[in-house]
């Protein structure tokens, strides 16, 4: 009777890419030189992870300012102190 195992997406992942890697007889150090090598020599790729990472900035700046203004009275009453 077969037994059933139950995995997480990470794991799974980590799986295909240890098997991966072993199949193709090159080390991480190699594949992550050849990716990078890759995303480099393409402007495509480079702008588009550009934008993205423009846009997490912003995000995160635009997070900061609400989080600052809402809780302007706490700090302000500290400084006027």
């Amino acid at each position: 009777m077969p037994k059933t195992v139950i995995i997480n997406e990470s794991t799974l992942k980590q799986i295909f890419t240890e098997q991966i890697i072993k199949e193709s007889d090159l080390s991480k150090a190699e594949i992550s030189k050849i990716v990078k090598d890759s995303i480099n020599g393409d402007k495509e790729v480079k702008d588009a992870l550009e934008k993205k990472v423009k846009a997490l900035v912003a995000s995160a700046v635009n997070v900061l300012f609400r989080t600052l203004w809402q809780r302007r009275n706490f700090y302000e009453d500290e400084i006027k102190r």
